[in-house]
């Protein structure tokens, strides 16, 4: 499948996402688990730390969120809330789903990635951030 279609068939499992992250943040307390995304999707997904997330998170992240930032520099990031290593991403990555991915992302606060390079992030999140 081209990543073109992959696209395409993901645009219908976003809002699993999305509503996995809000269950995963704790955010929809009386949600149930939500379904896991599609697995075919998942199976065909070359999506990985080194060649989507981590020069996503260099790009459109780490500006803010990185542990070397000034406070001046971060635009009101918390400190402490880093993503300089994988781990920092995949520990966050049900707040950055919900942040960056859905009908009305708010980060980064100064626009950001299309909403293609979103919808790849929502892909590698769902299926489980190699």
């Amino acid at each position: 499948m081209s990543s073109q279609s992959s696209l395409r068939a993901w645009r219908g499992h976003l809002s699993v996402a999305c509503l996995a992250a809000l269950w995963l943040a704790g955010c929809a307390e009386d949600a149930e688990a939500p379904p896991p995304p599609d697995p075919k999707l998942c199976q065909e997904s070359t999506l990985s730390y080194q060649n989507f997330a981590a020069p996503f998170v260099i790009t459109w992240c780490r500006g803010c969120h990185g542990k070397d930032q000034p406070v001046a520099m971060r635009q009101n990031a918390p400190v402490g809330v880093d993503f300089d290593t994988a781990e920092q991403v995949r520990a966050g990555s049900a707040r950055i789903l919900l942040r960056a991915t859905g009908a009305a992302p708010t980060m980064p606060p100064a626009g950001g990635p299309s909403e293609q390079e979103r919808e790849l992030l929502a892909e590698w999140i769902a299926c489980g951030m190699k």
